[in-house]
């Protein structure tokens, strides 16, 4: 499992996920993949959510690792468990094991799994007896080892047992059946307290050996030294010189070294300084004459300067701590973060990527202002993602805002969230500050902010949404549709150039509140997807109000009449939103559950019975659609294909792309027709989907016309859509990153992984055929 920020971690894990922190010259989840090698694993499933490139650039196929490593993506966060069953049509039958792509640990793994056959268990929870157990969830278990008990995050009067889960399981596809798809559940808060309910087979085994939680800067120092000392048994990487010695090469004279110490290659050491105990310096690190570096880690590059005191310090890649500077126990430098000469960091101040600690000062506090790095850039689904004080903050919102305020009017809404709203103010005063009249709303998700742009013409609207940590902004056109590749393009250009955009005083624009409550918008989704026909029944709903998109789906299902639930129960169909409002799945009335694919279905069934006989669908849509047109004569348009009609439509078809709309879309056609959505769905194909990305070396346009060639197909708009047998596949570049989306669709989900796994692998090798003729080439 390595999706993970590490937002405790930083500034060391600030622009790359956890499991890629430096561990004695490797990522840490090379070590964790060096253990599962050793206890003869050697089928690797990685499940990635934040910035997944980072991992699969460095780790590939794992043909170098001696594994085979198969990526799943997250396109949002699913929790622990939720992740893991997005793989299991890859793990099959058997018994697998879970385990965290950024701890360190070399516990006996074979252990765990003997264990758990032995018991013919459903989960086996791997524990480990921790002296200070009071950050960690505590399990009780018998004398067989059968879970008695969970103890969340516990008061030292709860504490009855120093047994905590350390997050690595054996588990069973039975037990796994109980994880619903597509919806964030979490092993640790569903799942086994889920299982102990039931009475299921539910263990847990004390395992032998070291574990730690990188979850700090203070505890990856702590591990790193444990590492150093052979508390934990790790490959070490390096020749071992002498005793509590490994170097990369010979050791210079003058030098006055105190194991354990680790040195990596081209690291530079000036006469006279004093290096450890327990010291790291990777690869290009420098050391200057008569240093004191003591219980640190300096990274790729990093420097201390002649005369400089570094006691428990961190030094992130090319951080320099100038002459006579002083870092006291947990400081940190982050990336390219510098410390003037005699600059003095009190205990535990951070210095956030590109900061500085000016000369001769004695620094107190952390410093992160400023602190924005790289570029905003969209992502595939027209939205710029990023974290709140990384590459998101009111400097960047500002430049925005400013940007967007040479269009004209500006419309602006954000999450009810401190920090979305903060991010909101900045771009707003930047738009206002550009000459352009401001449109705020009170709207708070965003579906409701694209409903807002379309009622009332905005040429453009900014929703900023906080969710699961991250920050979302949302661009909407006068249709409430994403900007598109052109002007996402030109606001690109002009964020990386920082063009600012400022007024004359006289000239500064207006912000002002627009007139749209929730009930005026809800009004106006119904106005635009009901079917405007006398209802045979009032529908009962069941929609949860935990998030905004599904608050927003409430308030539509009100106005359309119908009586609301928060909990599905047996006859009722459940609606809920995702994605910011434009993902919709649903329960059926018998429970089943019916995803935003076959919802799509289903909507293009109304359509083509109660509508124009026309549907528009974005490029990957499922193939069913398709299928439900045929049968009716109808026609489908596809976004990458058809062009402005295309698009035309699409933009006067909201339910097609709107959770709220589309809940109303089909309620309505069950409320006019007295139909069960049960009824409905059975008369659409039923497709199963799978998708997986690869990652590229070669050309990404060379790759899709190599693949295009093979299958005898010329690609008709984006990506290539190919028919095999009584399946589809719809393989289609990524654009933020060199990598290929493969996704395949079945009459049951075995059959669309199979397929996806195929073209997935036909992809890898077309890639590495390109790759391998390009560097002959250049031989020549």
């Amino acid at each position: 499992m390595a999706g993970g920020e590490g937002t405790r971690l930083r500034p060391l894990s600030l622009g790359s996920p956890k499991p890629m922190t430096p561990l004695l010259g490797r990522p840490v989840m090379e070590h964790i993949i060096g253990l599962l090698r050793n206890h003869g694993v050697d089928d690797i499933c990685v499940t990635l959510c934040y910035k997944p490139q980072g991992v699969m650039d460095y780790f590939g196929s794992g043909d170098r690792l001696g594994v085979r490593l198969t990526y799943f993506i997250e396109d949002e966060p699913l929790g622990t468990a939720g992740s893991v069953k997005a793989c299991m049509p890859h793990i099959g039958a058997e018994d697998f094991l879970v385990i965290s792509g950024d701890c360190v640990c070399d516990l006996d793994l074979t252990a765990l799994v003997r264990f758990h056959r032995e018991r013919g268990a459903a989960a086996t929870l791997g524990l480990y007896r921790h002296k200070t157990p009071l950050e960690y969830g505590l399990v009780l278990t018998d004398g067989e080892g059968r879970v008695e008990r969970f103890v969340e995050k516990p008061a030292w009067g709860q504490v009855f047992t120093d047994q905590i889960n350390t997050g690595i399981y054996a588990l069973s596809p039975a037990a796994m059946e109980r994880v619903p798809g597509e919806t964030a559940w979490d092993f640790g808060k569903d799942l086994f307290p889920a299982l102990l309910r039931e009475g299921a087979g539910l263990y847990g085994l004390p395992l032998e050996g070291y574990w730690c939680d990188m979850g700090d800067c203070k505890a990856y120092l702590d591990c790193t030294c444990d590492a150093l000392s052979g508390k934990v048994k790790l490959d070490m990487g390096l020749p071992r010189l002498e005793a509590g010695v490994w170097s990369a090469q010979p050791l210079p004279p003058g030098l006055n070294l105190v194991p354990p110490c680790w040195i990596g290659p081209g690291v530079r050491l000036g006469e006279g300084c004093l290096i450890g105990p327990h010291t790291v310096l990777d690869q290009g690190a420098e050391v200057g004459e008569r240093s004191m570096v003591q219980r640190s880690i300096l990274l790729e590059n990093a420097a201390a300067g002649p005369r400089a005191t570094l006691y428990g310090a961190v030094l992130c890649r090319d951080a320099s701590a100038r002459k006579g500077a002083v870092l006291n126990e947990g400081a940190v430098l982050g990336e390219n973060a510098l410390a003037e000469e005699g600059a003095t960091l009190l205990e535990r101040v951070k210095l956030w990527p590109g900061q500085t600690a000016p000369a001769g000062c004695r620094l107190a506090r952390s410093v992160t202002s400023g602190s924005q790095k790289g570029v905003l850039r969209f992502g595939d689904s027209g939205v710029i993602r990023g974290a709140l004080g990384e590459d998101m903050g009111p400097e960047a919102l500002l430049t925005l805002g400013s940007i967007l305020g040479a269009e004209g009017r500006v419309g602006v809404g954000c999450s009810p969230t401190p920090g979305a709203g903060m991010l909101a103010r900045a771009a707003a005063v930047g738009a206002a500050a550009a000459g352009s009249e401001v449109l705020t709303h009170s709207l708070t998700s965003p579906v409701q902010g694209a409903g807002a742009a379309t009622f009332h013409r905005l040429p453009v609207s900014l929703f900023v949404e906080e969710s699961g940590g991250a920050i979302f902004l949302h661009l909407f056109d006068r249709d409430g549709l994403p900007l598109g590749r052109a002007r996402e393009r030109k606001l690109e250009h002009a964020l990386l150039q920082g063009e600012v955009r400022r007024t004359r005083g006289d000239k500064v624009g207006r912000l002002r509140l627009l007139d749209m409550s929730q009930e005026q918008w809800a009004r106006h989704v119904v106005e635009e997807a009901g079917l405007r026909r006398p209802a045979l029944r009032r529908l009962t709903v069941a929609v949860g109000d935990a998030s905004p998109e599904d608050r927003a789906l409430r308030s539509a299902l009100s106005a359309l009449g119908c009586k609301l639930e928060k909990e599905w129960r047996p006859g009722l169909v459940a609606f809920h939103a995702r994605r910011g409002g434009f993902s919709l799945t649903a329960q059926d009335e018998r429970g089943a559950v019916v995803d935003a694919g076959q919802l799509l279905a289903v909507l293009a069934l109304i359509e083509m019975e109660n509508g124009t006989g026309k549907v528009a669908v974005p490029a990957g849509a499922s193939a069913a659609v398709e299928l439900v047109a045929a049968g009716y004569g109808g026609t489908v348009l596809r976004l990458d294909r058809d062009g402005d009609q295309a698009s035309a439509l699409y933009a006067a078809q909201p339910w097609l792309r709107q959770a709220p709309a589309a809940a109303v879309r089909v309620c309505a056609r069950m409320a006019v027709s007295g139909q069960k959505l049960e009824a409905l769905v059975a008369k659409t194909p039923r497709f199963s989907s799978w998708r997986r990305e690869v990652p590229l070396t070669a050309d990404r346009g060379q790759v899709m016309q190599a693949l295009a060639r093979e299958s005898a197909r010329q690609p008709a708009g984006e990506g290539l859509r190919l028919r095999t047998g009584s399946g589809w596949v719809y393989l289609t570049p990524i654009a933020r990153r060199s990598a290929l989306r493969v996704i395949a669709e079945g009459p049951d989900l075995e059959l669309a992984a199979e397929l996806c796994d195929f073209y997935a692998g036909r992809a890898a090798e077309v890639d590495r055929s390109i790759s391998e003729h390009c560097v002959q080439e250049k031989d020549k």
